[in-house]
């Protein structure tokens, strides 16, 4: 009988390890965030919730005709989607979405930009709540809720190294008169 307790006694403790503390964030997500925080409020943690793992999908990020390109020199490139990233790494980062294993503290210390406040009360339209970005080799993915919105973040590295952000999805928005 006490086997069994100090079983779940281990069990808990485990599970709070995993549960209760924070877990930080790497070099590369934070070379990520930094490539997007220019200014304004940051919630302190990030978003682990995993609904949007969804859309990371082939079907649905190229259904309803949407029209996937880029700015270059004031001329717009479209592209097929297919040819910037295939089904089987957006598997991967979907998966790994789903199996975040909860919140990431972000570090004021880390973020290199002095305009952008990272605050420890989610109660504005006004901060944005990021999930971690999510990396699988040279794609990554973020949430991004900002206010009545809530974006899927795609991000390129180039040969150099960094980090760019390449298209986003806007997956809800809500229009307040």
């Amino acid at each position: 009988m006490k086997t069994i307790y100090l079983y779940f006694i281990i069990l808990f403790m485990g599970f709070g390890t995993l549960y209760g503390q924070d877990q930080e964030l790497s070099e590369e997500q934070y070379a990520i965030l930094n490539s997007v925080l220019l200014k304004g409020n940051v919630y302190e943690k990030t978003n682990f919730a995993y609904y949007w793992s969804n859309y990371l999908n082939l079907e649905w990020l190229s259904s309803n005709g949407m029209l996937w390109g880029y700015q270059l020199d004031d001329k717009f490139e479209s592209f097929k989607l297919s040819e910037f990233i295939d089904n089987k790494t957006l598997g991967n980062l979907s998966t790994m979405v789903t199996n975040q294993k909860g919140p990431k503290k972000i570090e004021v210390e880390k973020l290199e930009n002095t305009e952008v406040k990272v605050v420890s009360e989610y109660d504005s339209n006004m901060i944005r709540y990021l999930s971690a970005p999510i990396i699988e080799g040279d794609f990554a993915v973020m949430l991004n809720r900002n206010g009545w919105e809530e974006q899927i973040v795609f991000f390129k590295k180039t040969q150099e190294g960094i980090w760019e952000k390449a298209f986003q999805v806007t997956v809800f928005i809500m229009f307040v008169d």
